[in-house]
């Protein structure tokens, strides 16, 4: 749910602070709704009531921001607390009831439903206005200032009304004084946790009249080194006292900046955002490279490769196509001699080319099924290696249903594979010339014959020029033949080494596709979510 504001409020839909407050709640959510059966069952209720806490605070908007005064027993907050409002508010000392409710003061009007928000009695609620006033609480209007119950007291209610309270409002101001400001119990039970609030936490070190004047600085120091050993580097530290009113217009200055600023609600939400979300990403893990472009991936794809047979195939490719080539552009006797050799493909020379496709792929071996398995397998915990247990087993899940259709996609794959009869025109050509010349060949050597028997018969004779037309021919002819058969002979090479190329490397994009889409891709879409939930957070 979202806070409409005030009409005469500026927008916040722009506010940097709303944005990354949207943005981080609503990777929070993701994570939830696609991990949260991944995550502790305290951490997905931690988060799921932070929401709810965001949802309900926004709905309530920013005209009223609320600062809690808490503190140690004998702290002096009480008296602070009055001292800052200006009126005997909270009761001190033995005349404060031990109770565990808090006491708030509001500067304004309004600010009934934020204090029912909070739990706050009815007969515990102040207004800070009264015609005597003047403009001298204008600046504090807007501010809710509470008085916890003290977080260490031996009332156990008390105890919890204080945490409770402490996770709810706006802006605490930790109450120390100068006996207690060291407490074990304060920096390990509240103050190590809070690293992400130094903007929603000021620390008043109280009573400070009860210091030698030299000694102050020094233990204002003090206080503030153990604050950055708790992860606070930057914590505000002021020294106050209650008795002689020292310190108190500081903070209320503080306050009054607080108020006037309208971020502390915002700011608030984000660090407890940011704090729950850190948590949920270090449950999840951080996410494992891109699955398709490991190291691994390669070895899948060489064990898909060697178990449908590429090398037999692209192997038979190879000869038909030199067969096929032979037949058109060799010698026409050679290649005439040629049609008794075994065709390469069988009977299924000449058929379809899935048909070519499935007379060239050897069974596969059970070793190759094994191996193809193993490298699936390998890959797999390769990639996942650094995720939660959980996220490996959604893996695992999804790598047993993807291994099982392996072989099936892949046999699919390769006979879908089109195998290209490729018919070149220079065969035609070299097919051409290579009868030209036979031709010419057979033409001279009758000629000659011919000639000769003629002459042996009837005893003519014949000059140069009669002899010269047909051994031009026939030499032409026979040096023709020899010169178009070389040429041929590399060219069929070089083509059949091209098919045998070009069918290598349609098949292992079969393969690589068949690996990624039909055996990766889901995995990945495990990692991809993992990696979405990851983001999200940050």
């Amino acid at each position: 749910m979202t806070h409409t504001p005030p009409a005469d409020a500026p927008a916040t839909h722009a506010d940097p602070l709303h944005t990354e407050l949207r943005r981080l709640t609503d990777g929070l959510r993701t994570a939830l709704e696609l991990g949260g059966d991944t995550l502790r069952q305290e951490t997905v209720q931690d988060a799921q009531a932070l929401l709810d806490r965001v949802d309900q605070r926004m709905r309530l908007g920013e005209e009223h921001t609320v600062v809690a005064f808490a503190g140690s027993t004998g702290s002096g907050k009480s008296s602070l607390f009055n001292a800052v409002a200006g009126l005997e508010i909270a009761r001190v000392g033995v005349r404060r009831p031990t109770t565990s409710k808090p006491t708030a003061c509001v500067w304004g009007s309004g600010g009934e439903e934020i204090l029912d928000w909070l739990d706050v009695p009815v007969q515990s609620r102040s207004w800070r206005e009264s015609a005597l006033d003047g403009d001298d609480q204008s600046a504090l209007h807007g501010l809710v200032l509470v008085d916890l119950p003290d977080h260490d007291s031996t009332a156990v209610e008390h105890r919890l009304e204080s945490d409770r309270m402490v996770g709810l409002v706006d802006v605490v101001f930790w109450v120390v004084d100068p006996q207690k400001y060291a407490d074990y119990s304060l920096h390990s039970g509240y103050l190590s946790s809070f690293a992400e609030h130094s903007t929603a936490m000021v620390f008043v070190l109280n009573q400070i009249d009860r210091i030698a004047p030299e000694d102050r600085d020094s233990a204002v120091q003090h206080f503030t080194s153990l604050l950055a050993a708790d992860g606070i580097p930057d914590a505000r530290v002021r020294p106050a006292s209650a008795v002689t009113r020292e310190g108190v217009a500081d903070l209320r200055g503080i306050l009054a900046e607080t108020v006037a600023a309208k971020r502390a609600v915002t700011e608030r939400l984000l660090a407890d955002v940011r704090t729950i979300n850190a948590q949920v990403r270090a449950e999840i893990g951080d996410p494992p490279q891109g699955v398709a472009d490991i190291r691994g991936a390669q070895d899948l794809v060489s064990a898909m490769v060697d178990a449908a047979g590429v090398d037999a195939m692209a192997q038979t490719v190879h000869d038909d196509h030199l067969r096929r080539a032979y037949k058109r552009t060799a010698y026409p006797v050679f290649a005439w001699m040629q049609r008794s050799k075994a065709d390469p493909l069988g009977s299924k020379h000449g058929a379809d080319r899935d048909d070519l496709v499935r007379a060239a792929a050897p069974e596969v071996t059970l070793a190759q099924r094994a191996r193809v398995s193993l490298a699936a397998h390998d890959l797999v915990d390769t990639a996942v290696s650094g995720m939660p247990a959980v996220w490996r087993n959604r893996v695992a899940r999804e790598e047993r249903t993807s291994a099982e259709a392996l072989a099936e996609n892949l046999d699919e794959a390769i006979t879908a594979v089109e195998v290209p009869r490729m018919q070149p025109g220079w065969w035609t050509a070299a097919g051409i010339l290579q009868m030209l010349f036979l031709i010419a060949t057979c033409l001279g050597l009758v000629w000659l014959v011919l000639q000769i028997l003629a002459i042996l018969g009837l005893g003519l004779e014949a000059g140069p020029l009669l002899w010269a037309a047909p051994a031009v021919l026939l030499v032409g002819g026979v040096v023709g033949s020899f010169l178009v058969s070389s040429w041929a002979s590399r060219k069929r090479q070089q083509g059949a080494r091209e098919a045998s190329a070009d069918i290598t490397q349609r098949l292992q994009a079969a393969i690589r596709s068949t690996a990624e889409s039909s055996f990766l891709e889901p995995i990945t879409a495990v990692v991809d979510e993992h990696r979405r939930i990851h983001d999200g957070l940050s």
